[in-house]
């Protein structure tokens, strides 16, 4: 009874257009303040608890090492690289945005600070180059999602310092997969729409040993913080939270070196990181209280004893039907929020249903990625209308096709475990 309670006060807060937030935090103290389950100050000792949690001290990290990134012009340099790569081919600009935000991706785990830094950057030039403005913005948005996916990743770290059945290095391993077969996918559609839309261009290649030298040479800072923090955590020389505050301040002595940083930008890239920091802080603080009741009330088994009879007893079944209400669920509230929240329900769905936690893991969170440019409430989306001027239902409307192109991998994903399991099992994870 006291579980059917809390969720549907919980739904009841969104209703009212409450903050997800808030929302947790309504539902924990009508809960308290109904029955004498717990004391009430438990909500604040749970929220407190909850944000303790030592690996949660990436975030700042790697928000702050994009933000850096971004000033120093490192960004501007993989973009470069990216038209380097797959400029020459049709619809060549599209395909280099998809590809720096795979670059990107693999830097700060954040997929509003990707779209933000990649929009900025590549929407006006796509729209040069004849691209409309609100493909050009579906592009971005749609590419901001491999942000989380391709690590390293904030979602993964909150959901192993939620669920701890699963660890950081392994997830961080398990997504490269998962993240290049969602960006080929992105591609594909790139490729498709620009010859619907009749885009001609293709950038004029220069393949002298002497340009290729100058771009490595621009980007190469850039692509050294992914070894840093991939090197460092899978070779077990430091924790994922030390990992972080290496690539802050490596790209921090970056800029100093190369003379890009100022004090006014380094000012600028703090203030920001507070923010962001303190939205996910408050976030995952709420969400302390909340997950507690509903592992006291055994929601991750009741729900996981349901999910497994009503698909007959076979994981494939419930894999899928769960991925397709994930997706369904990532387009209606905010993605991170999500994880936190459905992280113990499904890493003890994975438990009674004899399913790799490690697949899990790895098929929830790329799923509800997926919602950070669905409406309504991708912030993606209303990234990239801000930037490009367009009305957020033309940018909707171009999104479908990438939406549709990343439903299907992550369903492949769900009846497939080996795309999730195997680049983690080459390295012993």
């Amino acid at each position: 009874m006291e579980l059917i309670f809390l969720v549907a006060a919980f739904l009841g807060a969104l209703a009212l257009s409450l903050d997800i937030a808030l929302a947790m935090f309504f539902a924990s103290a009508a809960l308290l303040l109904i029955g004498d389950t717990v004391p009430l100050h438990l909500i604040s000792e749970k929220a407190v608890s909850q944000i303790r949690l030592f690996p949660l001290l990436a975030i700042p990290g790697f928000i702050i090492a994009g933000e850096l990134m971004n000033s120093t012009g490192l960004t501007e340099a993989l973009g470069e690289l990216a038209r380097k790569l797959v400029g020459r081919w049709r619809g060549g600009m599209g395909l280099a945005t998809v590809v720096a935000c795979m670059f990107f991706g693999g830097m700060t785990g954040s997929g509003l600070a990707e779209t933000v830094a990649i929009g900025t950057l590549m929407i006006p030039m796509l729209a040069k180059h004849g691209y409309p403005r609100a493909f050009s913005a579906a592009i971005v948005a749609s590419g901001g999602s491999l942000g989380p996916i391709i690590p390293p990743s904030i979602p993964m770290v909150i959901y192993a310092s939620i669920a701890p059945t699963v660890s950081v290095a392994a997830l961080f391993l398990g997504g490269v997969l998962p993240g290049i077969l969602i960006g080929l996918s992105f591609m594909t559609v790139v490729l498709i729409r620009t010859r619907q839309l009749g885009i001609e261009e293709r950038a004029r290649a220069d393949d002298a040993p002497a340009a290729w030298g100058h771009i490595l040479m621009r980007a190469g800072p850039a692509l050294l913080v992914p070894v840093i923090v991939l090197y460092g955590t899978l070779g077990g020389l430091v924790t994922v939270t030390e990992a972080s505050v290496l690539a802050a301040v490596y790209v921090f002595l970056y800029g100093l070196a190369s003379r890009t940083l100022n004090l006014g930008s380094v000012w600028a890239a703090a203030a920001s990181t507070t923010t962001s920091t303190g939205t996910f802080g408050f976030i995952i603080a709420a969400a302390g209280p909340f997950a507690f009741f509903l592992a006291l009330f055994q929601a991750p088994q009741v729900i996981g004893q349901f999910l497994l009879s009503a698909t007959g007893g076979s994981p494939t079944t419930l894999m899928l039907v769960l991925t397709v209400v994930l997706l369904v669920l990532g387009c209606l509230v905010e993605a991170t929020s999500l994880v936190i929240i459905l992280a113990p329900i499904l890493s003890g769905t994975a438990t009674i249903a004899g399913i790799n936690q490690l697949h899990m893991a790895l098929v929830s969170i790329t799923a509800l990625m997926i919602g950070l440019f669905t409406p309504p409430v991708g912030t993606n989306l209303f990234a990239v209308t801000s930037i490009s001027g367009e009305p957020i239902e033309r940018v909707s409307r171009e999104s479908v096709p990438f939406a549709v192109a990343a439903g299907v991998v992550v369903l492949a994903l769900a009846v497939l475990p080996e795309l999730t399991t195997y680049v983690p099992r080459l390295f012993g994870k």
